[in-house]
């Protein structure tokens, strides 16, 4: 049985029709875990919970009560959520409470017929993009035999769907820790509106920002689970998915590596080959990308201060510097400019919103630069947030796609954005792109 490179949905179909059982599809992916542990993304791995829940749903199967259309699909999570019974670690050596029940999103996942087969690894309390852990040990990108920066934080949570470990994943995005990840992996990432995914119950680095998302080899499953998830569904107001603005390369926030440029410029052409009327957005008086994203990093320092301030203040906890570091930068704002930038969040979502002129969708970059290898100071990364960061401040949604590799065979991805609320909107107009280019990407050959 070989159920990689198929989405989610047709797995459930094969389940629906008795082709094959959720037991079955469950020993598969964990057989693919262990025989590929050298990528280091799983955190913990419920086998025996996970194929008993299997059974309850084979049972379930049957008799065709089958919760949903995803009826005994495995799912792994970001190792900041709430699992019951479980140590909710959020990427750190020194977190050992144990949690006494699950959070809302496996409750509700449970709820759909998913089967929560696991967690995986992410950047110690999801604090930074390139997914480096020295502590717990960094994800492989399993797209490089040498260990190049999987993409932080939700690095676990791309690297399993790109290794096919799963079919689908759960990650979080405060700074584009969805996006990044995704981007870098070859695959498909959701950063919902703040709010749509119920984040309650985990470990948080920034409440404000904190979102929770899919992450998949195939967007219509994206599509799918998020239409089951999110709190509200609007519909959008544009029958029209033609029309997209994209970000020009003299508004670019930091310049492109040449093959990533070269990427972009391709997808740009073949938008206009396949009948997209491309219109080059104008970036609003007062909107800028640096201003932005340090507005992000602010809110994220001073709340993840709060959060885990203590710990870090304490030399004893075991704490990657540099992660220290960054908790610690939040003691030095104020409580006046944090809630100054709180207060004039919605200015420049209004300013963003009434850029987007007809309702249209943006597109642009998510990296400069495609996964390298990694630096004791995590600094690589640095530039990587010009063009995530903002779009958190703006609670946009952002739906993230790939769009080719490098020379050595990496993978980059773009994303499309929108004001806040527009999710449905991002989601028909990726898939619109999507569907168009053909773009169905595979596991990584590993």
């Amino acid at each position: 049985m070989n159920l990689l490179n198929i989405s989610a949905l047709e797995i459930a179909r094969k389940i629906s029709s008795k082709e094959v059982t959720v037991v079955d599809v469950v020993e598969f992916y964990i057989h693919r875990i262990k025989t590929y542990k050298d990528l280091n993304c799983i955190s913990a791995l419920f086998e025996t919970e996970a194929l008993e829940h299997a059974r309850q749903l084979d049972t379930l199967n049957i008799t065709s009560k089958r919760l949903s259309q995803f009826h005994g699909i495995p799912i792994l999570l970001k190792d900041n959520l709430d699992v019951k019974g479980y140590v909710t670690k959020a990427g750190t050596v020194y977190l050992d409470q144990i949690a006494q029940e699950s959070c809302a999103l496996v409750r509700q996942l449970e709820s759909l017929g998913f089967v929560i087969l696991g967690k995986v690894k992410m950047t110690e309390l999801a604090f930074g993009l390139s997914g480096q852990n020295p502590l717990q040990g960094t994800p492989h990108n399993p797209w490089s035999k040498k260990q190049l920066a999987p993409g932080g934080s939700s690095s676990g949570s791309s690297v399993a769907v790109a290794a096919g470990l799963c079919p689908l994943s759960i990650g979080g995005d405060t700074g584009g820790s969805i996006r990044t990840p995704a981007a870098l992996n070859g695959i498909f990432g959701f950063k919902p509106s703040s709010d749509q995914i119920d984040a309650s119950g985990g470990v948080p680095l920034s409440k404000t920002l904190d979102t929770l998302g899919p992450i998949a080899l195939r967007s219509e499953d994206i599509l799918e689970l998020y239409a089951l998830l999110a709190k509200t569904h609007v519909p959008h107001l544009r029958s029209d998915l033609n029309q997209l603005y994209y970000l020009a390369e003299e508004d670019f926030p930091y310049p492109l590596n040449d093959e990533v440029l070269s990427l972009w410029n391709k997808l740009l052409a073949q938008l206009k080959e396949q009948g997209f009327t491309l219109k080059k957005w104008q970036p609003p008086a007062g909107f800028n990308f640096e201003e932005l994203s340090t507005r992000t990093s602010k809110i994220i320092a001073y709340e993840s201060y709060l959060y885990h301030g203590k710990d870090a203040e304490n030399e004893q906890t075991k704490m990657w510097q540099v992660i220290r570091d960054r908790v610690l930068h939040g003691k030095t704002i104020t409580a006046d400019d944090y809630q100054q930038t709180i207060r004039e969040r919605s200015i420049f979502q209004d300013i963003f919103k009434k850029s987007l002129v007809e309702n249209l969708c943006l597109l642009l970059p998510v990296s400069p630069i495609f996964a390298v290898e990694l630096d004791v100071q995590d600094t690589q990364f640095i530039h990587v947030g010009d063009y995530t960061r903002p779009f958190n401040y703006l609670d946009a949604p952002s739906f993230t796609f790939p769009i080719g590799t490098s020379s050595t065979h990496m993978p980059m991805g773009v994303q499309l954005v929108s004001h806040q609320a527009n999710d449905h909107l991002v989601l028909e107009q990726a898939q619109a792109i999507i569907s168009k280019l053909n773009i169905q990407p595979k596991v990584a050959n590993i």
